[in-house]
């Protein structure tokens, strides 16, 4: 026979609570039943005769409501102890019956429903993040104006917010050269900390660049050298980041009539289409031309936010023009090299020469000292000096 195994304690203590229960409802009984004796009347009777010897003695009668209390109380405690069981959680499997037929009593907590399974996140679609996050631009002051249109303006509700921003007003292509040959950071993260373009992409563990330089390059330096210059950093920076994806950004043009000691619409143009061309076709390099919004090859007044000043940089309806051609809700489409035209004071873009409006081709060009060339290199003055495109010269 197998051992029966111990009663849980809480079930121990609940059967022998029945069990008093039980015995105080019998005391109870039984003193009941004593006084109803007392109260009674009792019957004179007359002496027994003596039993007589070898005469049985008349058995006891039994006392059949005691016993039908001892039942109850027997009952009670069973059902007691099987409720406290079932509350308990205690189940007696069939496989726990002794061979005695007596059921082995022991505290199994009942297992809890089991919850539903976990979501399987490795094949669960990830969270569409922004196309931003991870971006980081660099530029100069023209790229701060769109820092403060994402950042204080109406740029912040866009996906535009999610990206970083190093810039400073004067930054060059020619900085970013010397910082990668191992000059100093020209990027100001805070008053006290300056970054170079390598160290802005580690810094903030950009996974793309957009990237506008060549406003101040411009200024004084041939188009052919500035290219050069940034196309030699955007190298450096592909062969040290071959996964950044890198986004040259073009320079919008200035006001019409603009020159700034070299830097013009003109010379803005010419850098732009060297830059796209340079990056067509090239891996994890694009070019993004912000300024095909110029239709004429020149700056739209109602976009200028310094006409009183450069007359280059771009308020925030220029901005927001801007924003949405990085977003992609514009496509933008090639803009014009602009084409001189005489103004009303009969300047031309570097205000000092007129071009004369027959042949706008260079055909024929006059300015206001009345010097003259045509498209086959000859040369002549207003005092009669001559010399043609082979270097001869001669004199009245």
């Amino acid at each position: 026979m197998a051992n029966k195994r111990k009663r849980p304690a809480a079930m121990r203590e609940e059967e022998r609570q029945a069990q008093r229960a039980a015995a105080r409802a019998e005391r109870r009984t039984r003193r009941a039943a004593e006084q109803a004796t007392q109260n009674v009347p009792q019957k004179t009777e007359a002496p027994k005769a003596p039993q007589k010897a070898g005469v049985p003695h008349k058995k006891k009668k039994i006392n059949k409501f005691r016993v039908a209390v001892v039942c109850t109380a027997a009952v009670l405690v069973a059902l007691v102890a099987l409720g406290v069981a079932s509350a308990a959680g205690v189940r007696t499997p069939i496989s726990s019956i002794a061979a005695d037929g007596e059921p082995e009593f022991f505290s199994t907590v009942k297992p809890q429903a089991s919850a539903a399974p976990a979501e399987n996140t490795a094949s669960a679609a990830p969270t569409p993040s922004s196309a931003f996050d991870g971006a980081l631009f660099i530029g100069d002051s023209m790229t701060t104006r769109l820092k403060s249109y994402v950042t204080d303006g109406a740029g912040s509700t866009t996906a535009l917010s999610d990206a970083e921003f190093m810039t400073r007003s004067d930054y060059s292509w020619g900085e970013a050269q010397n910082e990668l040959n191992g000059g100093e950071g020209g990027l100001w993260l805070d008053d006290d900390t300056a970054l170079t373009v390598t160290e802005a992409i580690d810094r903030f563990s950009a996974t793309k660049l957009y990237i506008q330089l060549g406003k101040e390059d411009l200024t004084y330096n041939d188009v052919s050298d500035v290219t050069s210059t940034a196309q030699a950093v955007i190298s450096a920076l592909q062969t040290k980041y071959p996964n950044l994806e890198i986004t040259v950004q073009a320079v919008t043009p200035m006001l019409e009539w603009i020159d700034y000691q070299g830097l013009s619409s003109s010379t803005i143009a010419q850098y732009n289409k060297a830059m796209q061309t340079y990056c067509t076709g090239k891996k994890n390099l694009k070019f993004l031309n912000i300024a095909a919004f110029c239709t004429e090859g020149y700056l739209p007044a109602e976009y200028c936010a310094d006409p009183e000043g450069l007359c280059i940089h771009l308020n925030d309806e220029g901005c927001a023009i801007w924003a949405d051609y990085l977003l992609g809700n514009k496509t933008p489409e090639p803009s014009p090299t602009p084409t001189p035209t005489p103004d009303p004071n009969g300047d031309s873009t570097d205000n000092t020469d007129n071009t004369d409006t027959t042949d706008i081709a260079g055909d024929t060009y006059t300015d206001d000292s009345g010097d003259y060339t045509d498209n086959t290199g000859d040369y002549t003055d207003d005092t009669g000096d001559y010399t043609d495109d082979n270097g001869d010269y001669t004199e009245e």
